[in-house]
């Protein structure tokens, strides 16, 4: 749960527009809820021998935490810090 709070934390030191940085808040807490809900839905029941459609939930968590972590990336390597500016002196 630390890792979900810190990569929250990062999304306002982004350069990125409002709409990514809602759509980074969003996903990836919803990616932390998707993925173990999928397995624990996929075998409800207790004859389940085989998981059942609930599963899929999984790869939509896939995809949202991948494109989301993506994202954020992305947006921090955009930060134009004055530590990395070529100066020439």
């Amino acid at each position: 749960m630390k890792q979900l709070l810190v990569t929250l934390r990062y999304v306002d030191e982004t350069h990125l527009s409002d709409v990514w940085k809602r759509y980074i808040r969003d996903s990836i807490p919803s990616a932390a809820i998707l993925l173990p809900a999928a397995f624990f839905l996929s075998v409800l029941s207790p004859n389940a021998t085989a998981p059942n459609g609930f599963i899929y939930l999984a790869y939509a968590g896939t995809v949202l935490l991948a494109v989301g972590l993506l994202a954020l990336g992305v947006g921090l390597l955009r930060i134009k810090s004055p530590h990395l500016s070529v100066t020439g002196t």
